[in-house]
């Protein structure tokens, strides 16, 4: 049986990798390198997994009140991992865009900087989003509890 994701590992996951991430970025900055481009095209891409999440997870729902769908029961399995692993990722690449937003902010005055930034924030506000809707989604995926007496 598969564990909802705790709260406390979504926020170890995204201090640990922010950290690390802070830290490489600080170390290539340091030795004349640039901060690595955060495209905007990144933050689409992740709200568009959060927007295809959600519905997935609208289906599983629908199947776990005994509504009509066509959900399939290893469909429903898939998306609570796909749940579950988008929580996870979301967390880790929220902590790597948080690095480069305060890497980024230590000289906002910048233009390139500033515009880097915002890029990186943005794309941080979609990794909250996907993590947000991956927790309502677990718990969409929840079993109600089985009554006494009938057969698992």
């Amino acid at each position: 049986m598969m564990q909802r994701t705790s709260r406390q590992t979504l926020l170890l996951t995204a201090v640990v990798a922010g950290a690390v991430a802070y830290a490489a970025l600080a170390v290539l900055e340091s030795r004349g390198g640039a901060l690595v481009p955060v495209p905007p095209v990144t933050g689409i891409g992740l709200l568009a997994l959060a927007v295809v999440l959600l519905a997935l997870g609208r289906s599983v729902r629908r199947l776990v009140e005994g509504k009509d769908t066509r959900m399939t029961q290893l469909g429903a399995a898939r998306v609570a991992m796909l749940a579950k692993a988008s929580s996870l990722s979301g967390s880790a690449l929220g902590g790597y865009f948080a690095a480069q937003v305060l890497l980024a902010w230590r000289n906002i005055t910048a233009p390139a900087l500033r515009e880097h930034a915002l890029s990186a924030g943005g794309a941080l506000l979609a990794c909250l989003a996907l993590v947000a809707v991956a927790l309502v989604v677990e718990h969409w995926c929840r079993l109600p509890p089985e009554e006494d007496g009938e057969p698992a």
